[in-house]
């Protein structure tokens, strides 16, 4: 449903199914893809996660397994205030920093229905970006960093905080694609968008290390609401 999201947004942009294989053949390739790789990362993901005393999912896993799931140690509305927050954070520091760098071409995003940026932004951002980003890329590079293959091995600070940050990098890096269908990527944004997505993925990550999955989820659907409305308030 995640993958899905995104169709709206797309066909908005690229003008429709114009190009693209027919509807079941379009829907059956993103389900078998979107399948495919998010069960393997949610696999790697809490293997990886479990072996070096991370939280992984653990309402999830609590769910799974018949037992009350810890909502007071999840802390999810603080985890909604703090997306809140750093969404906040993330289009103040694009009006200060960045005012101009995008050419003219790229308000056609903003332009795009907002029910349509909310519903990629809450589903795909908030869910499958963090089962990518952070289950999976932040688990699996603290058990490399922290060797985690050997029995015992737990997460240490230093491991944690560079999975962070790589992850926020290679977070950053992933909307460069993007970004470049609606803009020729130049050194300022590259940056600006190494340091906005960055912003996110940091406190994204502290969350996951801290609180687990479904916080970090709910932190990062928050963080969209205000970067998915903000283009309105520039719209003439």
């Amino acid at each position: 449903m995640a993958s899905f999201a995104t169709l709206p947004v797309a066909f908005a942009l690229h003008g429709g199914m114009a190009g693209l294989p027919p509807w079941p053949v379009l829907i059956a390739g993103m389900a078998l893809q979107a399948l495919v790789v998010f069960a393997l990362a949610a696999h790697l993901g809490l293997r990886s996660a479990e072996h070096v005393g991370l939280p992984g999912a653990p309402l999830l896993a609590a769910l799974a397994s018949g037992r009350p799931a810890p909502l007071a140690d999840a802390r999810l509305d603080r985890a909604v205030m703090v997306g809140l927050g750093v969404g906040l954070l993330v289009v103040a520091v694009d009006g200060v920093l960045f005012r101009g760098v995008l050419p003219p071409s790229a308000a056609i995003f903003g332009e795009v229905a907002l029910w349509k940026r909310l519903l990629a932004g809450l589903l795909y951002g908030g869910l499958a970006e963090e089962i990518l980003l952070r289950l999976f890329l932040v688990s699996a590079l603290v058990y490399l960093l922290a060797c985690g293959w050997r029995e015992g091995a737990r997460a240490g600070t230093v491991p944690v905080v560079i999975a962070i940050a790589v992850a926020a990098i290679v977070f950053g890096l992933g909307h460069l694609p993007a970004t470049a269908a609606l803009a020729p990527l130049t050194p300022a944004i590259v940056l600006r968008a190494l340091l906005l997505n960055g912003l996110v993925g940091v406190v994204c990550g502290f969350i996951y290390v801290r609180r687990g999955l479904e916080a970090a989820m709910i932190a990062h659907a928050a963080a969209h609401l205000p970067l998915q409305i903000a283009p309105m308030l520039f719209l003439p």
